[in-house]
């Protein structure tokens, strides 16, 4: 795969931190694997057991991989999306490892995710007593999406109700 505008370059040096995991996972089934056939030199049982180990994290990390490659197929103009990543009406937030575009919004987490607006119904707020309080983007279907929280005196409340204002803009 080669890059080709900056809307891609923009949306793959977002997911990096992830491709950088699944790296990681891939050089660590691989030696599991390594180790498991040298080890079958001297210790069959423990070389079957380190080869199962690694067969496993082989089938999660590829499953993983497929996953982050799906992460686009909903969207319909792929083009688009990555001009509206170059665009300079793009609202970046690093902090909360968010980035809001006219028509989606790409978030990090422990995975990817992507949401188109033209999916989502509302933009809710979900107060956890007076101690914070979560920023859902609600789809057609009445799922909600967690988009980020922040807790009383954590230093991201201002960034929450910028979050919350653009988001209220563009649903």
């Amino acid at each position: 795969m080669s890059i080709q505008t900056a809307g891609e370059q923009k949306y793959y040096d977002f997911i990096e931190e992830r491709v950088k995991k699944l790296r990681t996972g891939m050089i660590v089934w691989g030696s599991l694997l390594g180790v498991a056939f040298i080890g079958m030199f001297s210790d069959v049982r423990l070389a079957l057991i380190l080869a199962s180990v690694g067969i496993a994290l082989a089938i999660l990390n590829l499953k993983s991989q497929q996953a982050l490659k799906g992460k686009l197929e909903g969207i319909e103009d792929k083009e688009e999306f990555f001009r509206q990543l170059a665009d300079t009406d793009l609202v970046e937030v690093k902090e909360a490892r968010l980035m809001i575009t006219k028509d989606y919004v790409l978030g990090m987490k422990e995975d990817v995710f992507v949401y188109s607006f033209s999916e989502m119904d509302k933009v809710e707020v979900g107060l956890q007593g007076k101690v914070g309080k979560t920023l859902f983007l609600t789809d057609r279907q009445g799922i909600r999406h967690e988009i980020m929280s922040c807790v009383k005196d954590d230093g991201k409340q201002e960034m929450f109700d910028k979050i919350y204002g653009v988001l209220s803009e563009r649903v």
